[in-house]
Formats: structure tokens, sequence, C-alpha cells
């Protein structure tokens, strides 16, 4: 139960740290990937790594690293949800072929993007060929990565019921998610 409890209370001050340096917008992409650095570092055997000065060093190393995957992703996101929005409510059958192919490709979308960060983390890719591995290793494995988007669902479902502990515990409990699926995918190449 006590160390249940210290993982629970790393969780929620690894979280409070991320929301602390995402505070400026544009700070979260880098926030990010130091969040999922230390998760990373945390599943390589350095549980005891010190919490806030690793943020802040890892936090330093991404800032400027990290923006052209971080970018990739809102502004294919972004297409995808704003394609989505507009083709909502279209039912000729051109329109509509095209909103399924939009579905289709918006589901590759999410497989990548799920690895994208834990990936490049290992391998230090550039930010295409980042998602191209992120998308060929969700696509590959499908049951670690239906887990994964289980395991994301968990956790929205957490922020929606239990809003105060979901707060404190969502973007850390994303990240070991995240980084667990994603090294357990790489291990299995």
């Amino acid at each position: 139960m006590v160390v249940f409890m210290e993982w629970i209370w790393k969780l929620m001050y690894l979280n409070i740290v991320w929301i602390l340096f995402s505070l400026p917008i544009i700070t979260i992409i880098p926030a990010t990937f130091a969040m999922f650095s230390i998760v990373g570092k945390w599943f390589q055997d350095e549980v005891e790594t010190p919490i806030y000065s690793t943020f802040t060093s890892e936090f330093k190393a991404f800032f400027s690293k990290s923006y052209p995957l971080g970018i990739a992703l809102i502004v294919l996101g972004a297409f995808f949800a704003i394609d989505l929005m507009i083709l909502k409510d279209q039912y000729t059958t051109v329109l509509l072929t095209l909103r399924y192919a939009l579905i289709f490709m918006t589901l590759f979308y999410l497989i990548a993007a799920c690895y994208s960060i834990p990936v490049y983390l290992k391998y230090r890719l550039s930010w295409y060929k980042t998602l191209f591995i992120a998308l060929m290793l969700g696509v590959r494995q499908p049951v670690i990565t239906l887990l994964m988007l289980c395991g994301l669902l968990l956790v929205v479902l957490l922020l929606l019921f239990g809003t105060g502990i979901g707060i404190l515990l969502m973007g850390s409990l994303i990240a070991v998610i995240f980084t667990l699926s994603a090294r357990r995918g790489i291990q299995k190449i």
C-alpha cells in the first residue's frame, strides 16, 4: 500500500510540475516531452530520479528539439478535426466517402500520435520519420495499441467522473500508459 501511495504522489507531483511549466501555452510541447522523458527514466529503473531538477533539465534540453514533432502533431490533429467538423452533416455520396476516408486517416493519426513521443525519445529521429515509425509500430501491434487507447479512455473517464484527482493525475497517467505501451511494442520488434 505504501509503494502504491508513493507512486500516486510521484505521478501527482510530476503532473503539477508539468501543468506549471505548461502555463504559458507555448511551452506545453517541451513540458510534455520532459514529462515523458521522466516517465521513461522510471521504466529504465531510475525510479529515484529527482522530479523537479530532472524536469527542468529535460525541459531545457527539449525546448527547441521538441517543437517540430509537437507542431506537426498539432497541425495534423487540427486539420483532421476541422475537416471532420466540416463534413459531419454532409450526406452526398462523394462527401460521405470522403468523411469515412478522413475517419480512417484520423484513426491512423491517433495511433501515430500515441506512440510518437516515446518513439522520439527512444530514437531521436526527425518528425516525419518519428511519425512513420510510430504509425508502423502501432499498426503492427494492434493489441497493445488497443490497450493503450483503452487506458486513455480510462484516464478521460477519471477526469470526467473524478475531476479533482483526474486533474492531478491526467498528464502523468497518460505518459505512463503511452510510455509503457510503446516500450512493450518496441521490445517485441
